[in-house]
């Protein structure tokens, strides 16, 4: 019997062309992004410059004092406090007393006159037992009239809240 050559396999070109499409879309799109990317980075810089540039020299500390309007605070106590250890909730032992958290929310408002840049106030709380804390809130860049919400957590049952001082 003569020797027979084993057939020659002949690879098919549908695995390739089964590909293609998802290889040419996927360099599409990553082309599409960082030139998008490119875009946006430059006119995000072109605002940054210039919002910079037409921000006025901050007011001294007590002309901020008497032109940052806090307004509208609110105290949200809650027995429903859950601390945490390591990011994971601890359990309370039983027959402990619960935790007791009071939430701050308010308003900050600029009337300066002029933009701000970031606009911070001091804030000293009292509890019902009449312990103190301090903490400071942040409203942020404030145009001419602009107002920014805040909120700040303490522990314990706050019942009186003065600004010591805004920045």
């Amino acid at each position: 019997m003569p020797d027979v050559p084993p057939p020659e396999r002949k690879s098919s070109p549908s695995l390739w062309l089964a590909v293609l499409p998802g290889v040419l879309v996927f360099a599409g799109a990553t082309g599409m992004f960082f030139y998008s990317s490119m875009h946006t980075g430059a006119a995000a810089r072109a605002i940054t410059a210039s919002d910079e540039t037409s921000l006025e020299p901050s007011p001294d500390p007590g002309e901020l004092a008497a032109c940052v309007e806090i307004y509208g605070v609110t105290m949200h106590s809650s027995e429903s406090y859950v601390p945490e250890y390591n990011g994971m909730p601890r359990k309370r032992p039983r027959n402990a007393p619960a935790d007791i958290s009071t939430v701050l929310r308010g308003m900050i408002r600029n009337n300066c006159g002029r933009n701000l840049g970031r606009v911070e106030a001091q804030l000293e709380v009292r509890d019902d037992e009449g312990k103190v804390g301090r903490g400071w809130i942040t409203g942020g860049r404030l145009a001419t009239g602009q107002a920014a919400s805040f909120e700040k957590a303490w522990m314990g049952r706050v019942t009186s809240y003065k600004v010591l001082k805004v920045r």
